[in-house]
């Protein structure tokens, strides 16, 4: 009995021959605008005057959600998503710094109020009260801060090893 290959049973395809509707022979080019597992994630490149255009469109708190959340890595995305021209245009938006994104959920219940504005300005009034003065160092020592010196030791009821006998 001769050994098969997993789904070429006798009405599996011929893989040398042109089945309508199968795909090309084996050991035809394959066409990249053809054929979508051969396609790169290269994006729509939208043009920058398209990309104007729709921009003009938003609202003022639209664009001022934009100018909040587009960090670096997220103008770096979506130049990869919709063309370097995007890119262009929403270079000068947004932090040119990383962000901390908290839900909504987090800070009310940090902050409890009768809204989310007044959650939100608590935490504002809290992080501002702080000050960047108070701000701990890394720690060189350690988990436990410095290496401390011997007259920093604390006492311990233990006594100093024994040296071995032999």
């Amino acid at each position: 009995m001769a050994m098969m290959n997993p789904g070429a049973g006798m009405m599996a395809p011929n893989p040398m021959q042109n089945n309508e509707g199968m795909g090309a022979p084996m050991g035809a080019p394959m066409d990249p605008a053809t054929d979508p597992s051969m396609a790169q994630a290269k994006g729509l490149n939208i043009s920058g005057e398209q990309f104007n255009e729709a921009m003009n469109g938003l609202e003022q708190t639209e664009i001022a959600s934009l100018d909040q959340h587009l960090t670096p890595i997220v103008k770096t995305a979506l130049g990869k998503l919709l063309g370097q021209e995007v890119l262009q245009v929403i270079e000068p938006l947004g932090p040119n710094e990383p962000t901390v994104s908290l839900p909504v959920s987090v800070v009310s219940s940090a902050y409890p109020a009768d809204n989310i504005e007044d959650s939100i300005a608590m935490m504002q009034k809290d992080i501002a009260s702080k000050g960047t003065n108070d701000i701990p160092t890394s720690p060189t020592g350690g988990l436990g801060g410095p290496t401390a010196t011997p007259a920093e030791d604390p006492i311990t009821n233990v006594p100093p090893s024994m040296p071995m006998m032999a």
